[in-house]
């Protein structure tokens, strides 16, 4: 019996790094290696590992002329890449709500105020405010409150959708 994943990414993209030989009647095929590698290092950059799957398979379908194809999940499409360039932007235009970089710096900004008031807080540790009196400040619990609001309104979003 398949098993329901909990943590499913909200994006999987699947790079064909098929290559056949150049003679073959059929192209060279995707070759999409360099596609498939500038893909997860953009990913791991962004911080978006759990979020964003990226997945080197093999034939898509018709190889286009240039670049690489790649299969958008959710969206159930094939994109063609032609370049890295295509391959970042991918990730940018799939961004679900437009609103992760600005919770993603919300996020930060909470961070560094709380650690302002007490270096040695984690992300995990601001999740319970009421554990830590120094955290009971204006400021904190304003911005901490700007956070909340980015994320419920993420989430109606997401519904939505």
């Amino acid at each position: 019996m398949w098993e329901s994943h909990r943590n499913m990414p909200r994006l999987h993209l699947f790079v064909c790094v098929n290559e056949r030989d150049p003679n073959d009647p059929l192209g060279p095929g995707c070759r999409g290696s360099e596609t498939y590698a500038a893909l997860k290092e953009e990913v791991a950059r962004r911080g978006e590992v759990a979020s964003t799957w990226v997945t080197r398979t093999y034939c898509l379908g018709v190889c286009p002329r240039e670049g690489c194809t790649v299969a958008v999940y959710p969206k159930g499409q094939n994109v063609r890449i032609r370049t890295i360039e295509d391959a970042v932007r991918l990730l940018s235009a799939e961004n679900d709500d437009g609103l992760e970089d600005v919770e993603r710096l919300q996020r930060e900004k909470v961070l560094a105020l709380a650690r302002r008031l007490n270096p040695k807080l984690t992300l995990e540790d601001i999740q319970n405010p009421h554990d830590f009196p120094e955290l009971d400040d204006p400021d904190w619990h304003y911005e901490d409150g700007v956070l909340t609001g980015i994320q419920t309104a993420r989430m109606a979003l997401r519904a939505r959708k």
